[in-house]
């Protein structure tokens, strides 16, 4: 038995700092995004903010936005984009999104627009098969956006990017089709 928590499901990970154990406990939004501010390299922080983001936000929608303000977005998408091929990683933090935009609604979909998370998400689908876990939490979290009108999800692999038109501001249509071939 381990007196220190460790990542889910993997009893070898290393042991986490006695800061982030109490962030965690304390569900301390701050002290958890400064850890994985301070260790972006170690997945282990990373998949563990995560999930500990993901917990905090639910049926919370003023966390959610707590979250928002202290850039957790851009840290959830750094963890993913730096780590794309790490299978549980970009699983809890693709659910992680979905929880946020969830719990935030609008507001924090529009921010996660605008704050590198569709790259983040889309990347997950192109590193990942269909159907694999990760793969699936990026299409939750993709979903969630949809509901905001945020992105649109067409055929089988088709997902695009649009703002609405607004008058004076510019707008960006991305469609993103999977390469025929091979």
């Amino acid at each position: 038995s381990c007196n220190t928590r460790r990542t889910p499901g993997n009893c070898g990970a290393m042991e986490l700092s006695a800061d982030f154990e109490r962030a965690l406990d304390e569900r301390d939004l701050s002290g958890i995004l400064q850890e994985m501010r301070r260790r972006p390299g170690q997945i282990e922080v990373q998949q563990a903010a995560s999930d500990a983001i993901f917990r905090c936000v639910q049926h919370n929608p003023s966390a959610a936005k707590e979250v928002v303000a202290l850039g957790g977005l851009q840290d959830l998408s750094g963890a993913i984009k730096g780590n794309v091929g790490h299978r549980d990683l970009c699983t809890e933090s693709c659910t992680a999104l979905w929880r946020l935009c969830r719990e935030g609604g609008f507001a924090v979909a529009q921010a996660a627009i605008q704050q590198g998370c569709f790259e983040a998400l889309k990347s997950v689908l192109d590193a990942h098969p269909e159907g694999s876990a990760p793969n699936e939490a990026a299409l939750l979290a993709l979903g969630c956006l949809a509901d905001h009108g945020m992105v649109s999800i067409g055929g089988k692999d088709q997902v695009e990017m649009g703002t609405k038109k607004q008058k004076g501001k510019a707008t960006a249509l991305i469609r993103i089709i999977p390469e025929q071939g091979f």
